[in-house]
Parts: C-alpha cells; structure tokens; sequence
C-alpha cells in the first residue's frame, strides 16, 4: 500500500531528524547540523523551523510566531518578568529560557501550554543565556555580578555559580566542552593609557563545563590602524594643521562585547571599536568591527574586521556607514552570514573566505555603480539575528519598532536579499502619552540615521543624527549608561558618564516637562551636566549630533545652536525634546548585588559613609549635590572657560602631572580642565561604572577611597577613613546602591 504523503511533510521530517540529533550535534553553521542554537540572542527558532520566539523587553513578555511555509504570524504573547532580554530553547524544544534582566530571575516557559512554569531566581542583571548541547544545563551571564550561574534542567534551579569570569559578563556561546563569556567592556591592558586608541583590549572568558570553572581568556586586540586619519594627535602632542591635513593613522579597540557565534573553529564578535584619543571627529570616534578567534587555539585570528572601512567609496545615496553591529549569525551550507547593524537598521552581508576570515567586499576605490556591499533593510534598532536550517530566511529581532522582520536570504542575487515581511512582536505605547515620547527620545538615542535632512550627508538613506550613518548616542551610552571609555575631548579625558542619574527617579508631577516631554528646570531635578559642568540642558547635546557624530542635527529652525548662553535649546524642536525626555526618564539603573551580601558589613559601611560626611557631596534623592537650580540660560551664572564654576569641587581628583591631563588648545596643546574643580558625579549604580573620576585614574571603588582628599573633602581635611578595613567596609556600602537605596539628607 502506498504510504499517506502527509506523513512525510517537510516538518515531519525536520522533527524526527531532530530527535535523531538533538543533544549529538551543535549548530556551528557547518554541514546539515541541526538547528541547536549554541550562542545567546534576544530570538530563537524551533528546532522544526515552524516557531520563533523572540522576546520584548519593553513589554515584560515574549512572543512566538508561526513561520511555517511563511505564515508568519504572531500565535502568542507571553509575560514573564521585567525587561527580557535573551531566550534559549532546549534541543528536545520543551522549554525557553528567560533572562529577565531588571527582574534578577529566568522564566521558564513550557513550550507545549506556553505558560511560564517557574521563576528561578539570579543574582543581578541576568542577561545572556544558552543551553549546554545535551541539554541538561543552561548557563546564565550574570551582568552586574560578575558571575555565570549554571541551571540545572532537570531541576529548574541554579545548582552553581561561577566567579571570576570578568566584569560585565554579556554574550555566551558553546564549542565542546567550552563556554565562552564575553566581557561586555574593555578593559586596560598592561601599561595601557586611559584615552589611548590602543589603551585597551576586549576580553573573553573561557569556562570549562566539566570543571565548571575559569580556564583561560581569550585577548581581543586594538586595531593600529582603523583606515581613517586625524588631523593631529592630542595623545601624541601633534597638533593640528590649519588647513586640516589629515595624515595621523587612528587605531581602535574591540569594546561592547553584546554577542559571539561560533561557525567551525571560529569565534564572531561584532562590536563597537572605540576610538577615543584626539582630537574629535565623527569617522575616528567609532568603527563597526567583527573581531575573530580560533576556538582551538583560544587566540585571536587576524585583524579584525572594520566594516567601515571602505563604505567612504560607495556614492552617495548609497553611502551608508556600518554603525554599531551587535549580533551575526551564519548559513550552514555556505560561507556566508549577516550581521546586525543596529545604528542603521540594516543587515550587511558578510562573506567567509576559506580561511575563516570575514570581508563585507567593501570597494577599494570610487565606484560609481551598485556599491558592492550588500545591506538589507529591516525594523527599527534591529538586536538579534536567527536563521533557519534550510538558509532560506532569517528572522531578526527589532528592538524599537517592536516587531521581527523576516528576509529572504535564499541563494541567488543581491536583490533576492529582501525583507518579505514585519510581524508585530508587542504593542507600543499610545500615541500622544509620554511613553510616546520616551519612546521616541529612545528611538533617536539608539539610531545613527534619524529623520530626513537637507544637507548631503543627512540625505536618505542617511539622516539628521550623524554623517552618513556614522555615529549615534549608544556607541558611548549602551542602554544609556557609559562605554567605560576615558574619551579626549576639548576639555581633556573625560570618562563617559552613566546617564541613569541625569534626573531624580522618580520625578513627581507630569508638570515638571514639557509638551514633548522634556524636563522643565529648574523644577525637574537634574544634574548638571559633564565633569566640568559645561552644560545645564540635555538639548545642549545638539552640539553633540553635529560636531562629534558630524549630523546636521535636530533642531531645525535655521537659528544658532549654542551651549549655556545666551539662549536656551528646551522647546527648539520636538525630537530633540523627545531625545531629553529619554535620557532623563528613561534610563534604567543597574541593579546593585544584593544577593547573599551580608547585612552587617554593609551597615557599618553606610555608618562610616555617614561619619566621613561623604553626604555632604553625595546626598539627595540622586545621590549628588549637582542640581540645576535656575532657569536656563544661566545668565546670572558665574562661567570661567565654559563651566559653570558653581557647581566644581576640587576634591584632590584632578592630577595636572598625569600623562593624558591635556586637552587641545588651537594649534598648542594647554592643560586639562580640572583645576577649578569637577562637578560631583552621582553615586546611583556607582558599582557598575569602573573606571573611576573624569579621567578613568581609579580601575577600582577601592583606589578611589584611597585619595587622602577625596575620602576627607566631607570632614574638613580630617581623615577618618585611614583604616584599610573601614575603606573596605564602605566600598561594601557602595556596592549596594542603586535606586532603591535609602537615601541621606
């Protein structure tokens, strides 16, 4: 009898192959391999390719879709805890895993009711997560804690946490026996300089599963050359020609470590190159890279790859900076993948040679045809990337617009590459309401294209926000908090500041913003802003958009745009309004450890906080005396080379004798801003923002406790602090706080 047809469809097949191999073969994009996803990403595919599930972190949920012969539609929505930010699906595909990064807990949904089953709790800020290919464990980088906690699948609790994996553990991934960690941020090297080009490296963590332990890092090294040049050196004391000539090489190191792939013996690591040395221009600031290392040797392969380089040949209305990849993915069956860029809402396409090395086939020269890098066009501040097993489609999570684009990616031309369609993931919020508004300050932080503009290099495909695409504000503030680079800027090194403390949380009354949502000073409390005080409104940060990122920027009413005086920029446009609106609302703080701290030590910190007076700079509601406390523009304010004198402290953080205390001065080189004092950062989530003082001196808490004039500017000059352990007592203290931290008067 001849058998039914219907028995042997294609997601029959696909199924029985996957209890065949579940568990026996690991997706490193070689062969016919199942889809077992070894690496952390915000979206997932079932190992039938019938669903994906991808999760919405604004929301509190996660959706799945149907995409089976292109259905694609949404079958559910799923709530689980606050902000969502990876899933994991087990090979035998019973469960997803959740990490709900401001929820210190992973959900576990039942894929069959899709319910959540169990909450398991983490320490602080979970966020990248994978399953071990026999599916018996899933590993849990603990982002605000250092430490990856193993769960158990069986029991659906965590049965270990391991330390000593690095500072901000992000992206995970699986080769054999080895787990991958990366560290979100750079770090100095041995006799690195803070505000180098070169000062700093990106770090992997190797963990053995059998020992469940630290076995080795992997380094990550600068660029020393990115393929762009500067006009002078302000590092190197070559000052700057007039007219520019623009000949001094620039380098870059691999920084915000989101994700890694593994494909055959080959590690992929897309990420943001910081470039922070002077003097400031948008194509030396940031370059978009994919850095690479064989998974045998746990050593970096080659150089790695600047996207960048080579889109300065593509004509223009096609000319489109590569900015900010934050995930890759590849085929199976032929050495080809795409990576994410979330600046630009685009996928590029990137091809593997036969040694493993990735190439965008960027031009080498003027072309005056179809540019020969290949981009697809997706959703709003696409995130993360999944492919089905067949290479036929890929699915990529949209962070802004909520929703998952699907590609096309089937062999053939260029123009095959398309996306077929958006399927809405999550509601977003009412138009008109100030979520609205936050919504879209978050849209415009987030993009480096922005609206439409007028000038050559804000032309579509291009916008407002930078030239051609380049820069955009998560390059330096990921999720809005700091890059933790010491950046050369006119005022000297200035380490990037953590914007969750820009205004009071929470503020009290609607009242306090305008009609775009932004803060109305002096009644919104805010900080004022940068270390040298140089600036009163977040609006200031147009100067931003249009000399460091090379925008034409968003204000739009063909009047100046200047900093403090004499006019105010609040109100000027909406979009720049919306932008503050984010920036001062919007902005979640880390999560301090407050898991298994012993309360005692930590009371006697916060005794010893008390006693040295430290609330005396460091008290309020935003753990800082800075507030802006007039109307802006600070007309009757006392200003002295552009800071707002009142509000600096000389509090012995200032070293004139440092190497990298200068800043440029036209043709000459002068001394940093610092010697009238810096504006008291906040200690909101100080935890999480290492290095430490305006220009990165302090790597540790610690170190900067140990500033004789520092720790005793809040009693008069009188030590209180000389004891070591009552140092370390405070620093336990400090560790502690976020947002939810009794405050001091």
């Amino acid at each position: 009898m001849k058998p039914n047809s219907v028995s042997f469809t294609l997601p029959a097949l696909r199924a029985f192959r996957t209890i065949l191999c579940a568990g026996a073969i690991s997706w490193l994009g070689m062969g016919n391999a199942t889809a077992i996803q070894t690496n952390s990403s915000p979206i997932a595919i079932s190992n039938d390719d019938r669903f994906v599930w991808s999760v919405n972190p604004d929301n509190n949920s996660v959706s799945v879709f149907d995409v089976f012969n292109d259905a694609n539609v949404r079958v559910a929505e799923i709530p689980v805890g606050r902000e969502p930010r990876r899933l994991a699906i087990t090979p035998s595909g019973s469960h997803v895993f959740v990490t709900n990064m401001a929820g210190n807990s992973v959900s576990v949904i039942d894929t069959a009711t899709r319910t959540v089953i169990k909450t398991i709790g983490t320490a602080s800020d979970p966020f990248g997560c994978v399953v071990s290919l026999d599916g018996s464990r899933v590993y849990v980088a603990e982002h605000s804690s250092d430490t990856v906690a193993v769960i158990d699948v069986a029991q659906l609790r965590v049965v270990k946490t391991i330390a000593g994996v690095g500072p901000k553990p992000a992206g995970l991934a699986i080769a054999g026996d080895k787990l991958y960690v990366t560290q979100f941020l750079a770090l100095l090297r041995p006799g690195g300089v803070e505000g180098a080009d070169n000062g700093k490296e990106g770090r992997v963590s190797v963990i053995s599963q059998a020992s469940q332990s630290v076995v080795g890092t992997v380094i990550l090294n600068p660029l020393a050359n990115s393929g762009f040049n500067s006009n002078g050196s302000v590092l190197d004391r070559i000052a700057p020609t007039n007219p520019a000539t623009f000949t001094f090489a620039t380098g870059c190191f691999p920084n915000l470590l989101e994700s890694i792939v593994i494909r055959g013996t080959k590690a992929y690591l897309p990420n943001v190159g910081s470039s922070p040395n002077g003097p400031v221009r948008f194509n030396v600031n940031v370059q978009a890279l994919v850095s690479v290392f064989d998974t045998t040797a746990d050593a970096e392969f080659g150089q790695a790859l600047n996207m960048n380089r080579g889109v300065q040949f593509e004509p223009l209305g096609q000319r489109l900076f590569n900015t900010t990849p934050i995930a890759i993915a590849f085929k199976r069956n032929t050495a080809e993948g795409f990576a994410v860029a979330a600046g630009i809402d685009r996928l590029v396409r990137v091809s593997l040679e036969a040694s493993g090395a990735p190439t965008i086939n960027a031009p080498t020269a003027p072309v005056t045809g179809a540019s020969p890098i290949v981009r697809v066009q997706v959703g709003r501040n696409p995130q993360g990337i999944v492919l089905n097993s067949t290479d036929t489609r890929a699915y990529v999570f949209n962070f802004i617009s909520r929703d998952v684009s699907v590609v096309n990616i089937d062999a053939g031309s260029a123009a095959n590459l398309t996306q077929i369609a958006r399927i809405p993931s999550a509601a977003l919020p009412p138009a008109g309401t100030l979520d609205a508004k936050i919504h879209l300050g978050k849209s415009l932080f987030n993009t480096s294209i922005g609206p439409a503009g007028t000038n050559e290099n804000a032309l579509p495909p291009a916008g407002r926000m930078s030239d051609l695409g380049w820069g955009n504000c998560y390059n330096c503030h990921p999720r809005g908090l700091t890059d933790g680079v010491t950046w050369m800027f006119g005022d000297g090194p200035r380490q990037t500041v953590s914007m969750e403390s820009t205004g009071e949380h929470p503020q009290p009354a609607a009242s306090l913003i305008n009609a775009n949502g932004a803060p109305v000073l002096p009644d919104f409390k805010q900080r004022v802003l940068n270390w040298s005080a140089v600036r009163d409104e977040i609006q200031d940060f147009e100067l931003n958009i249009r000399g460091v990122s090379g925008g034409q920027g968003l204000i739009r009413d063909g009047l100046a745009v200047v900093n403090l005086t004499p006019t105010a920029n609040t109100g000027r446009d909406a979009d720049l309004d919306a932008l503050a609106a984010y920036t001062a609302i919007g902005i979640r703080a880390p999560l301090a450890q407050k898991f298994n701290i012993t309360p005692l030590p930590v009371r006697q910190g916060r005794q010893l906080f008390a006693s040295a007076n430290c609330q005396g700079c460091h008290g309020g509601p935003n753990w800082t005396r800075s507030r802006v406390d007039f109307t802006p523009p600070p007309l009757a304010e006392p200003i002295t080379a552009g800071q707002l004198t009142r509000f600096l402290f000389n509090v012995g953080t200032f070293d004139s004798t440092a190497f990298n205390e200068v800043r440029p001065n036209g043709a000459v080189f002068a001394a940093a801003n610092g010697a009238l004092g810096i504006n008291t950062p906040s200690l909101v989530s100080v935890f999480a923002g290492a290095p430490y003082f305006h220009g990165g001196a302090a790597p540790t808490l610690g170190s900067v406790l140990e500033n004789v004039t520092h720790r005793s500017a809040g009693t008069g000059g009188v030590d209180t602090l000389t004891s070591a352990a009552d140092r370390a007592l405070l620093v336990r203290f400090l560790q502690t706080i976020d947002t939810s931290t009794p405050i001091f008067p």
